[in-house]
């Protein structure tokens, strides 16, 4: 079975970003989910990145809190 959104084949053993998230990879999953502010999820694929696991990573960028929302 491979990710529905990049086509990478799941659960190998030798590729730790392709555990299976319900039929995508965690290597889009990860990023997804970082990039929508998931603390668990941003650390553990800062931590992927500094393995060498995500070379073309690009951290999502700090926004300002809303003055909105007064926080």
């Amino acid at each position: 079975m491979n990710c529905r959104i990049c086509g990478r084949e799941l659960g190998r053993e030798d590729d730790p970003l392709s555990l299976d998230c319900g039929g995508d990879c965690w290597g889009c999953i990860g990023e997804i989910e970082a990039e929508m502010g998931s603390e668990s999820s941003l650390a553990r694929v800062r931590e992927e990145a500094a393995q060498g696991l995500r070379p073309s990573w690009k951290a999502p960028a700090e926004q300002p809190p809303s003055a909105t929302t007064g926080h």
